[in-house]
């Protein structure tokens, strides 16, 4: 999933990580495991995590078939980026229970932040298998089939996670990334409307079931740009500010709008504001060149700033994660 001017980042969607409890109570001659997960995941609720890491593997060295404690190792080594280990653990988890789709689901992510994007969407594959409502893993795998360039292939599983949940905003931000993507690859202009309008469609999708969806406000405004919709893009840029106010790709590309509709009083207002915000930050370093060029040009004279003569940078392009 959230990194850029066009950030690859898709935001991801997750299942949360919660500790897991058993399923099976065992009788009293048994206790000892179950002692041990206990004290596992207080542990791990206090903050201990390697304390809890050990009495999770002396729970599965004497119930070798506990998948709730190997589900909750392998939560505690993601926690200290051991991804191998994490791996193996929820693969035991599986092994102990083959329809185990929760730890299903966390192998793929292990294997996502191990880099393995391949094996990430075979258990990914599994979970919508075994749980056909996982909107979840169908996001992620939209998320990941788009990564590879297979971007039909990731709107379809954008689509699925829609049919199951109208009401995720993720599923139509990360669509609305695809169709732009899809958009960006296309000659044909005509064709290339239609996806962008798609895009829009998508956007505002997202915006409609999440209103503070910032990232996504952002995204609209970026396309209807491409449209030269520019009441349209200044209309989202402004509310993508106003849920959050120190915005620097936003207040750079608003500033941009109302310069090119020869609003130069608002131009130059929010230039400066900009500048406020992303003089500090490095990332903006060619931006900054660029905005203090244009507040020279529109400033009365007298009150010029400093002239700059190093070349403009580009406008910045679409923020694309959550």
């Amino acid at each position: 999933m959230i990194r850029r001017r066009i950030s690859r980042t898709i935001v991801l969607a997750t299942l949360a990580l919660l500790i897991a409890v058993p399923s099976v109570v065992f009788a009293q001659s048994d206790t000892a495991p179950d002692e041990l997960f206990k004290l596992g995941n207080e542990a791990f609720t206090a903050g201990k995590v390697d304390e809890a890491i050990g009495h999770y593997k002396q729970c599965v060295e004497k119930r070798p078939k506990f998948k709730e404690a190997w589900y909750n190792l392998g939560i505690a080594y993601s926690t200290k980026k051991k991804h191998e280990e994490e791996i193996d653990a929820y693969k035991k988890a599986i092994d102990a229970d083959a329809k185990y789709a929760k730890a299903m689901y966390n192998l793929a992510m292990a294997y996502e932040d191990r880099g393995d994007d391949d094996k990430a969407i075979d258990y990914y594959v599994k979970v919508v298998d075994l749980e056909p409502k996982a909107v979840d893993a169908y996001i992620n795998l939209g998320i990941l089939y788009a990564k590879k360039g297979r971007l039909e292939k990731a709107v379809t599983e954008y689509k699925k996670a829609i049919e199951h949940d109208p009401e995720v905003p993720d599923a139509y931000f990360n669509m609305g990334i695809a169709y732009s993507k899809r958009a960006g690859l296309e000659e044909d202009k005509a064709t290339q409307k239609v996806l962008i309008e798609k895009e829009i469609e998508a956007y505002k999708k997202a915006v409609e079931k999440n209103n503070r969806y910032h990232k996504a406000w952002y995204n609209l405004a970026i396309a209807y740009n491409k449209l030269q919709k520019t009441d349209d893009e200044i209309g989202a840029y402004v509310k993508a500010i106003e849920i959050k106010p120190e915005y620097p790709q936003a207040l750079f590309n608003l500033a941009f709008a109302y310069q090119e509709k020869k609003q130069n009083t608002k131009a130059l207002s929010f230039w400066k504001k900009y500048l406020s915000v992303a003089s500090e930050l490095p990332e903006e370093k060619q931006f900054i060149v660029t905005a203090r060029a244009q507040v020279q040009k529109l400033e009365p004279a007298g009150e010029a700033t400093p002239k700059d003569d190093k070349p403009k940078a580009d406008k910045p392009k679409a923020e694309k994660t959550p």
